[in-house]
């Protein structure tokens, strides 16, 4: 079928379907380009290893999420490691390959991409972590990687915006609305002609972010109490990568990566 991604697992997703049911809003270019990249890199949107997102009428945007990066590096066979920590508003990542003497080592300053979305408030050693690991991995595996789609946390139409949260409830994200401008904040009061005063109605709050069930903590709190994480630990850990000591204040975007990193 020529019309088609192939993926590894022999499915084929024709270009109908992708039309159809993953990217309707999509022109015939960006179609084409989004076929393209799925079909070069043999990433299977069905798996949501690669997203298509359209605001409005504005150009469309595709991405992976940052396990991309991991998986294709592993599978090259020339990763030796990798660690990623938080110096300061910097995130800074070092990768070692079997076939180089030296670390390659990078790093990424929270200015150039934290836009102050909810996002980036409630988890934001997260989210530049996120940003460190794929540009590293690009700088570390050039010929593998160079040519992925980047991090939705990268291009400033998608970085308001997590992986996670595109990819949450739709197999691909397409035509979410554009943001309007901010409008000038009414005040609480104001005087009508007559002199009276006249309350306004209150805004309607920001929507919570989506947050773990007690399962999910009990379950965190047993594979960090395996790894023989102390309490004390475990808050640190928390506090680092959520801004929280809490395991109440994980959000579901970011749940299984915690439960990853805690065994570290």
């Amino acid at each position: 079928m020529e019309n088609a991604v192939a993926v590894k697992e022999k499915t084929e997703i024709a270009i109908a379907d992708v039309k159809k049911y993953i990217a309707p809003n999509a022109t015939d270019k960006e179609l084409f380009m989004f076929m393209g990249i799925a079909k070069s890199f043999g990433l299977n949107p069905l798996k949501r290893e690669i997203h298509f997102v359209k605001y409005g009428n504005a150009a469309a945007s595709i991405i992976v999420g940052y396990e991309i990066y991991l998986k294709r590096a592993e599978r090259t066979g020339k990763l030796d490691g990798w660690k990623c920590w938080i110096e300061g508003d910097k995130a800074v990542i070092e990768i070692k390959r079997k076939d180089q003497s030296i670390p390659i080592k990078w790093e990424v300053d929270r200015k150039e991409f934290d836009k102050q979305q909810s996002t980036w408030k409630a988890m934001p050693n997260f989210m530049l972590k996120k940003v460190a690991i794929a540009q590293g991995f690009r700088l570390a595996f050039p010929d593998e990687l160079g040519g992925l789609p980047y991090l939705a946390e990268e291009l400033p139409q998608t970085a308001k915006m997590s992986s996670e949260e595109l990819a949450k409830d739709e197999i691909i994200v397409d035509a979410v609305p554009e943001e309007t401008p901010e409008a000038p904040m009414p005040h609480a009061e104001e005087v009508t002609p007559q002199g009276n005063v006249e309350s306004q109605e209150p805004l309607p709050d920001t929507p919570s972010p989506t947050l773990i069930t007690e399962n999910q903590r009990k379950r965190f709190y047993a594979i960090a109490k395996k790894a023989n994480k102390s309490d004390a630990e475990i808050k640190a850990f928390l506090k680092a990568n959520i801004n929280s000591e809490s395991t109440g204040d994980i959000q579901k975007g970011v749940y299984e990566y915690l439960c990853n990193e805690v065994v570290k």
